[in-house]
């Protein structure tokens, strides 16, 4: 049985307790999380703000919402959307993209929409960056 895809996106802001190292244990973790539970998605960091887009089934998603939710690791967890995918996969190769941006703006400027906004900004920003 197919289930729907869902997608959900949001920001975050660095702890300030936390150290710029666990940057590397988030990815690590995220990806083995998400490739186990068919999750695909983007982390972008600007060295103290985060924005992840992740996709999956509704179930898994929803798991991994709360997940997010609680990880003392950021703070300011700010949901931007959160709903069905109803075309394919932006990101069907990988479990969780990384991406470290060299400026603020982008991020800065996404912070501020919600829903469909967010979901457009961050389209016009994919061609721009440079996955890792």
């Amino acid at each position: 049985m197919h289930q729907e895809l869902q997608c959900f996106m949001y920001h975050s802001e660095l702890a300030p307790t936390a150290e710029l190292s666990c940057v590397a244990d988030i990815v690590k973790t995220a990806r083995d999380f998400n490739q186990l539970h068919a999750i695909t998605g983007v982390l972008i960091f600007d060295g103290q703000r985060f924005a992840q887009y992740i996709e999956g089934e509704a179930q898994a998603i929803d798991f991994l919402i709360g997940q997010l939710a609680r990880d003392p690791r950021h703070i300011n967890f700010t949901p931007q959307h959160n709903g069905p995918r109803t075309d394919k996969r932006w990101f069907p190769s990988w479990s969780m993209a990384y991406v470290l941006l060299e400026s603020t703006d982008p991020l800065g400027e996404m912070s501020c929409l919600c829903g469909a906004s967010a979901l457009e900004k961050l389209q016009e920003l994919l061609p721009e960056l440079d996955f890792g």
